[in-house]
């Protein structure tokens, strides 16, 4: 007994040690800590997807917003009367592509976790089934079906979409394999 404490032999303390346990985390950030870098990633992805494929039908309506179906003036056999409508719905790979290239790469990269979405076994050829696969489709994402589209939205949601591409790298790196899904009830 050294100024008035008691000796606490070697026995004491590692008794009391082993009597000490964690506890869980509780309250509003209780699930926040069991998630892993692969969850996380993922729903960032999901958002990023469903933004895209809101993008894209957001552009569609735009481009239709101003259009008019000409009967009235057209003859019977006019060529070019409706010229405009198949400015936004032609399968010419120049308008096509255009035109619907957030919707359709949203509407794929929402399928990775939501099964409804996949229409096709074609589906299957371009999902990502890893997280450095995960990484290039957010960059196509971005560089192609976002930036271009809907002004500062569309840019906005590309730097959004660039982050998720960063995540997914490190969610690589962290050794995550394959791609964690997020449940969905679809």
């Amino acid at each position: 007994e050294a100024r008035g404490l008691p000796h606490i032999g070697p026995g004491a303390l590692i008794a009391i040690a082993s009597s000490v346990r964690p506890t869980a985390p509780s309250g509003p950030f209780a699930s926040m800590a069991s998630c892993d870098v692969g969850v996380f990633t993922s729903c960032m992805c999901l958002i990023a997807s469903l933004c895209t494929m809101l993008l894209g039908i957001m552009f569609v309506v735009l481009r239709l917003e101003d259009m008019d179906v000409h009967f009235k003036h057209c003859e019977f056999l006019e060529e070019d009367c409706n010229y405009y409508w198949r400015g936004v719905f032609s399968f010419r790979p120049n308008v096509f592509f255009d035109v619907w290239t957030p919707l359709f790469i949203g509407m794929l990269g929402t399928s990775v976790h939501v099964q409804s979405l996949r229409f096709c076994a074609f589906f299957d050829w371009f999902l990502p089934h890893n997280y450095m696969q995960y990484a290039f489709f957010m960059l196509v994402t971005c560089l192609f079906a976002n930036i271009g589209y809907c002004g500062k939205l569309g840019v906005i949601l590309g730097i959004y979409t660039a982050v998720c591409f960063v995540m997914c790298v490190v969610a690589r790196l962290s050794k995550e394999g394959e791609i964690k899904q997020v449940q969905t009830k679809y």
